[in-house]
């Protein structure tokens, strides 16, 4: 059983959900909710996302698998890796603070579009694009990146990804304040 297997039974149990509730709540049918506690699932960005905001925990809670060492390396063949349309994330690390939380990610775009709903309350994105184009940023507010570019932005507000190359890559980091806004 992976990570998102368990860890969203963890979760959903802990807060006294059943299958059917969070599949109302989350608009995640049940049958999708019972092959990823099953570990037979592959959940797209957007479905995680939705079931993230509706348990009331970030994405790592979902994805990351737990830590056995103070000493974390990631290979590049780890890593919870998130697919969409277009759109892949593998989590690389995840790490607490006293003062903040921050999710890095590895992040390929092939084509399209990618909007983000607003994440909590003083939560920002740094991306730091290394091959191809994209435009990113809060909506109204995006800039066009290529190879060497960085933008950081308040990502407490919608915000998208645009692809503007057949594959660009990007390192994603989120970076969540400390307490119940950035939760």
């Amino acid at each position: 059983m992976g990570p998102v297997a368990a860890n969203l039974r963890r979760i959903r149990t802990a807060r006294g959900l059943s299958l059917n509730e969070l599949a109302r709540q989350s608009s995640v049918a049940k049958a999708t909710l019972a092959q990823l506690e099953a570990g037979r699932g592959n959940p797209t960005v957007s479905t995680l996302m939705s079931l993230a905001t509706h348990l009331g925990v970030m994405l790592t809670d979902l994805i990351a698998p737990q830590a056995a060492s103070a000493v974390q390396v990631t290979r590049a063949s780890e890593g919870t890796v998130v697919r969409g349309d277009g759109l892949d994330v593998r989590l690389v690390h995840c790490s607490t603070g006293p003062d903040a939380m921050q999710e890095i990610y590895d992040m390929r775009m092939t084509r399209g579009r990618y909007d983000s709903p607003a994440h909590g309350a003083g939560v920002r994105e740094h991306l730091f694009v290394h091959r191809g184009r994209l435009e990113a940023g809060p909506a109204g507010e995006t800039a066009t990146l290529g190879p060497g570019d960085f933008i950081a932005f308040p990502a407490d507000r919608p915000h998208l990804y645009r692809s503007l190359a057949a594959d660009t890559q990007a390192v994603l980091i989120l970076r969540y304040p400390a307490g119940p806004a950035g939760a």
